[in-house]
This record gives structure tokens, sequence and C-alpha cells, in this order.
């Protein structure tokens, strides 16, 4: 076959796949949700006039391509799919980067798959880390190469070889559908999620309710990498690095021992000054998690205490300073940072208290004060500068916290007076013990957001009433199908079959009504109790094993507890063969 340029090429090819253009296009306006099909018997378009050395399937954007190249230099044509951030961002203020991740992700998740379809496939332009870390202004082209000779100012390839590059087009576009429905799943994925944003940021607290094995902590936390990192970076290994170590995030599990004194504020013993204990009141998770909330809204007033006693313990350490003030008794620092005269101890705690609020819950304050005297006395060279309140201003950096399995825990008795508290943000509710920061005050401020998950399966979990669950959105997080190879589809349709009747169906489209299966007890909705889709993720290790030593054990529970009729004992021990 001879060509005389690229755009002899593309017509050659587009004619030699005859209606396969067709096929293509057609399909391709499906895929990509498009209003007309692209022109007929065309998959490459040519431009002469821009002078291009490449060509791309009618119509492509910025998505993954079909892309045709002849290198007159290297006498080389080169073709196959193509991921291209190289073109202006979209009027919706998208990057290329994000647009493209979908089809990127599409191609990562099914990579051993299209291999297998595409087996003399490989980069011919970047590589795969190039996808796996995209850039604005890259192009990476997975496909295949063969050499051109040149003879009087035309081309020459094989017959064979141009019905090679003819059939792997035609081959290709199995990968090609593969990836563009990644890319429909993901935004569906993206556009649930951003909805339970929505509902969240409406509401300030959600539940995500559903049957085991539905991924409704993943989801939590998902929910939760978008809030706080989304302008940040849309790599989500690094929103689940950055996750792990914020301050803005806090995860908790929800028992039935689970108090109010483990939740909100309690009293503790501790000692500080002798050995003989004491009792005081101090925050627990979200008393703590509310403050820093609150905090984050403050900006302003003067805070010079860190400085000063950083400063005083160096100098201690250094031996500059063995006496402070009026005390003739010698000090260094004991094990926990802490300035000591002898046996009292004057703690950095007890000390910042009087700084800040002018007193604290010691009995004896003398050593605190010797201290702080010390610190902001003008002839001595540290000069504490007085507290002063920080303002309050308006804040949209976010708090989020999520509550494992929020109903094993009796909700009243742990919420107490939080139940106003979740409903009017930003108002003082009087708590059950008093603080010395915050005195028998509790502010739940409208950026702190928190989401629960509830395992709807679990009969022996405590009753949510009405009153709690008005302040609450409820959100259904139910199983569903997964794309790729690590999923196994045939045992999840073959399980389900346990809860509903119509699994086909709702393959297709997940929003339909579930038919109840004969198995399923009448008392029970499949929404509450069908095993999820995390349960038949085939990972690392001996899936068996999971079946064996989880999937069945639990089928056989919910036949014990009446879930499933005693005809469903059948289908289960058809799981051990």
């Amino acid at each position: 076959m001879e060509f005389k340029d690229i755009g002899d090429l593309v017509n050659k090819v587009n004619t030699a796949l005859g209606g396969f253009c067709n096929e293509f296009g057609r399909e391709r306006k499906e895929l990509a949700g498009l209003g007309k099909v692209p022109k007929r018997g065309i998959l490459f378009t040519y431009d002469k006039s821009k002078g291009n050395n490449w060509a791309i399937n009618e119509g492509g954007g910025t998505e993954i391509q079909y892309h045709l190249v002849f290198d007159s230099d290297d006498l080389e044509i080169r073709y196959g799919l193509g991921f291209n951030t190289q073109y202006v961002p979209f009027a919706n203020q998208m990057s290329t980067v994000e647009y493209m991740q979908p089809y990127i992700n599409g191609f990562l998740n099914h990579e051993k798959q299209i291999r297998q379809i595409l087996s003399d496939y490989d980069f011919i332009y970047g590589t795969i880390e190039q996808l796996k870390k995209p850039k604005h202004n890259q192009y990476t082209l997975f496909g295949k190469s063969l050499s051109v000779e040149e003879k009087d100012e035309l081309y020459f390839i094989e017959d064979i070889e141009f019905e090679t590059i003819i059939d792997d087009l035609k081959k290709q576009f199995e990968p090609y559908k593969i990836i563009f429905t990644e890319k429909k799943n993901f935004k569906k994925v993206a556009m649930s999620i951003q909805n339970n944003i929505n509902v969240l940021i409406q509401k300030g607290q959600i539940i995500l309710q559903g049957p085991p094995g539905t991924g409704k902590t993943y989801t939590a936390k998902d929910i939760a990498e978008q809030m706080l990192f989304s302008k940040v970076s849309d790599d989500k290994k690094l929103q689940k690095t950055l996750l792990e170590s914020t301050e803005q995030f806090k995860l908790i599990q929800f028992h039935p021992a689970y108090s109010y004194e483990d939740f909100v504020r309690g009293i503790v013993v501790k000692t500080d000054i002798s050995s003989i204990p004491e009792y005081r009141t101090v925050n627990k998770i979200l008393g703590e998690f509310a403050r820093k909330a609150n905090e984050s809204n403050l900006s302003g007033g003067t805070d010079d205490f860190d400085r000063a006693w950083n400063e005083l313990v160096l100098e201690i350490n250094a031996g500059m300073v063995t006496k402070i003030g009026s005390s003739g008794v010698e000090v260094d620092i004991n094990t926990q940072g802490n300035i000591r005269f002898k046996s009292p101890v004057a703690t950095y705690e007890k000390t910042y208290e009087l700084y800040k609020f002018g007193k604290t819950d010691l009995k004896y304050e003398t050593y605190n004060k010797i201290v702080l005297n010390y610190l902001k006395d003008t002839k001595e060279k540290y000069k504490l500068k007085d507290y002063v309140s920080p303002k309050s201003i308006n804040s949209d950096i976010p708090y989020v916290l999520i509550i494992d399995e929020i109903n094993r825990a009796n909700l009243p008795a742990v919420l107490g007076e939080l139940i106003y508290a979740l409903e009017y943000r930003g108002e003082k509710v009087e708590s059950m013990y008093a603080t010395i920061e915050e005195g028998n005050t509790l502010i739940l401020p409208p950026n702190l957001f928190i989401i629960g998950t509830m395992n709807t399966s679990d009969r022996s979990v405590g009753h949510i009433d009405y009153a709690i669950r008005r302040r609450f959105a409820f959100i259904d997080v139910l199983p569903k199908v997964l794309e790729g190879d690590y999923f196994e589809l045939e045992l999840f349709k073959f399980v389900s079959s346990l809860f509903i009747k119509n699994f086909d169906e709702y393959m297709l489209d997940n929003t339909v009504e579930l038919k109840i299966s004969d198995h399923l007890s009448e008392e029970f909705r499949p929404e509450d109790v069908w095993l999820g889709h995390s349960y038949f993720i085939n990972g690392k290790g001996d899936f068996g094993l999971r079946v064996k030593y989880e999937i069945i054990p639990i089928l056989k529970e919910y036949v014990k507890d009446g879930i499933l009729k005693q005809s469903a004992e059948p289908i289960i021990n058809a799981l051990l063969r």
C-alpha cells in the first residue's frame, strides 16, 4: 500500500474501515452523550491547513481518542489510544487534567484486561507513570508503530501491515468502550458524592445507612476528603494521606457502653502538684473537636504565652536561670517539660490557664503565679504581653467528624443537650459539666459537620427516636455492581438472588424498585439486609477464604435470625462447592 502524506493515509484508512466508521460513530454518540452522530463514513478527520502530522477520531476532544500519526522524518506510522492534556480548559473552569482523569482511571483500573485484548500494544509516547501522575500539556499514546519506506516522494508499507492496522483499529474499540464506560461510572460516583456533600452542608449532619458491605465508612471518608481537600488536589492518594494527618478530621466508633462522658465532656482524675488526686472536667472527643472548629472562626487578639514560656524553659535548661521571681527555691525542668520548684510544679497547662482566664481549678496557684508574674515582669527579658481574646469572623474551614456505627450507642444518653445544638448551630447550650475555658456552655459551630454510618441489618442496635432522626438527613448506601476484573460479578449475582428477583434490571438501572426474592422474609426489605458489593472484591489473598469465612457465615446467620427463609440453605451450601 502506498500513500503520499498523512492526509492520503487518513483517507485510505477510513475507506478500508468501511462500515466500522459508522458503527464507531453511533456507539460513540451513546457513550459521550452526543446529540448527533458524527459524519458518516469517517473515523479519522484531518485538516490539511493545520499542517499536523497526526489525526484523531472525528469529533474527538479532551477525552480518550483514536490517534493516527505519520512521522515523515523517522519514516514511521504510529497509532492507538491517546490521552491528551494539551487542550485548553473548558468553560466550566475544569482543568485538562481534571477532565482527563476519569478516562485515565478507566485505563488504569482495567489495564490488565486492555492488555489482554491488545496484547501487542504498549506505550509509544509517554509511560504508564505519566498516566499515574498526569500533568497539564502531556500526550500519552498506547499503541503500536511500524516502519515506512520512501521512494520517489511516495511512502510504502506492505499490504499485510496495512491490514494489521485496520484490524487493530477495530480491535481497540473494545478497550475504548471500557474506558468510556468507566468514565461514565466515575461521573455517576462523583455526582453521588457531590449530592451527599450538598445535603451535609445544608443539614449539618447526615447518616449513611445500608446493609453490611456497601462501603458506608468508605463513602463517609470520601465525602470528608472532598470537603476538606478537593481544592488542594484531585489526587485521591494525597487526599487520603492529608486526611490521616489533619486536625480537621476525626473518626470514632460508637458501641453500647458509649456515654456522654466519653463523647462530650466528662470528669477525669489528674495530679499536678502532689500525689493527691484532683477531679477535673475536660472536653472529650466532640467537645474538643467543637472547640477546635470554633477556634478556626477566630482571628486577631494576642496570645504571647508559648514564646515566653519556651524561652524561659530553654534558659533554665541551659543553667542561665536558676531562680524565679520572689521564690528563693532553685528550679529545673522535669521530664514532662514543666517548671519544678523542688517538689511543687508549675505546669504549662495551668500557667497558661492562669494567663488566659485569670484562674484555674487548682486549690493553690502559688507557683503558677510566680512563673506568670516573672514572665510578665517588664524588668526581665521575657515581657509577656497580656492575653487579648480574638475577634470572631466568618469561617469556611470545615471540620468533619465521622461516627461509625452511630446507632450502636444509646443516642439520647450520649448526645444529651446536643440534640438541641445539632439544630441550632452557633448557639450556646448548657452542658451538665463546666470547663475552665468555656464554663458550662457548649457550642457546635456551623463549620462542624457530622457523618454517621448505620448498618440497617443489625437488629441488636438501639432505636433512633424521632427527635434525633429529624435532626439528621438519612442517605441510603446500597449494593452496586463494580466495574473491573477484581469484582466477582457472577458470585455477587448468585448471592443477590437470595434477596432480589430483578438483578439484571438493577444492573442496568440501580434506581429501579427492587423485587423481593422468595427466599427473603416478608418482614425485611432487600435494601436493609442485601449483602453489599465489598464482600465480592477479589483483592490480594485467597478469595475462597472470604467466601468460606465471611460470606457464608453471615448468610447462615441470616437464616438463623429469620431474615432468610430455610429455602435459602441449599443456595448457601452450593457456595462451598
